[in-house]
């Protein structure tokens, strides 16, 4: 009986509702994610350009 009293009944571990909206929450957009990659690629990108230039000495 005692374990009962000690349960935590607001705050619920196994509540599915409760942690598909941490989980939502928690996520990244869409947007933000394709804002990312597109970021990621421009740096690589430029990466390349720049090592590009100096390796024909243009820079």
């Amino acid at each position: 009986m005692a374990k009962n009293e000690d349960y935590d009944w607001i705050n619920d571990p196994f509540d599915e509702k409760k942690i598909a909206e941490e989980r939502e929450r928690a996520g990244m957009s869409g947007a933000s994610k394709t804002f990312v990659l597109v970021a990621v690629l421009v740096v690589i990108l430029g990466i390349f350009a720049m090592l590009g230039l100096l390796l024909f000495g243009i820079l």
